[in-house]
């Protein structure tokens, strides 16, 4: 699928090697597709939008759900005149009080619903406008050193600006700007040097006894399969070492990092 695509990076003492993703700017040396884009960038695009179709397919399952909850509730009562009283002491009172008590309930569903709806609707809008730049993307470290170098050029043009301020006897700049801008730097040049040194982590599969341990970079997660349910007391001590159950991946799993892969052999070790 992926073919050799533009011209080679650069040579070494004569030797060629690797190709360029144009999404990620990193070196490929399996190349890339016919649009330039390496392997990682293609499978986190299509990630991202099975992702964003998910979220929408949930919305409208719930909206839907919630729709036809509501219009089970207001047919369970539609027979009845409005502003009917309970018959009290008549022989209808218990089906008119059971009648009302599940059209209520059924009209609570529907709100619960809708919430739900709601709730996967502002997530699938998260998903799509979402401008953060995500651990896991390939072409993390190449957005933020390009987020990077527009704060520091902000920065620059902040102290010329105060510089020539004062050489007029003016005031410029309040100190703060400077002040959260520099962290905001400090910030993005300490995940510039973490998101490298994930790349530097290597895609494993061990097996301990019966557990399986893996590292997907792709999803940005460390796994533990077990063959079944573990215990009460080892989902107990997968949770205190901050392991979430995934249903969709039929896994334990955390963030991906090299202290999670340590602590993840350190668990598979003690339990098998």
């Amino acid at each position: 699928m992926y073919t050799l695509w533009g011209k080679k990076m650069k040579e070494e003492n004569g030797k060629k090697y690797g190709y360029v993703c144009m999404t990620c700017g990193n070196t490929i040396k399996d190349g890339v597709n016919s649009d330039g884009e390496c392997s990682a960038c293609v499978n986190y695009a299509e990630k991202k939008e099975r992702k964003l179709e998910r979220y929408n397919y949930l919305s409208e399952k719930a909206s839907k759900e919630s729709t036809d909850a509501y219009e089970r509730s207001h047919k369970m009562v539609e027979h009845i005149p409005m502003g009917q009283p309970i018959l009290v002491g008549h022989h209808s009172e218990k089906a008119h009080r059971s009648l009302l008590d599940r059209s209520w309930n059924t009209m609570g569903k529907s709100v619960k619903l809708q919430e739900k709806a709601d709730y996967y609707k502002q997530k699938a809008d998260g998903t799509e406008n979402n401008n953060a730049i995500s651990s896991d993307d390939p072409a993390a470290v190449k957005k933020l050193k390009d987020k990077l170098q527009k704060l520091e050029e902000q920065r620059e043009k902040i102290k010329q600006h105060n510089k020539e301020q004062r050489k007029k006897g003016e005031s410029g700049a309040d100190s703060y700007h400077l002040s959260n801008l520099s962290q905001n730097i400090n910030s993005v040049k300490k995940r510039i040097v973490y998101l490298q040194k994930q790349e530097s982590i290597q895609e494993v599969e061990e097996k301990y006894g019966e557990i399986t341990l893996k590292v997907d970079k792709d999803d940005n997660r460390v796994r533990l399969l077990f063959p079944g349910k573990p215990s009460d007391e080892v989902r107990t001590k997968l949770k205190s070492k901050g392991f979430r159950w995934s249903p969709y991946n039929g896994a334990w799993q955390r963030q991906l990092n090299e202290w999670s892969i340590r602590i993840a052999r350190e668990l598979a070790q003690e339990v098998s």
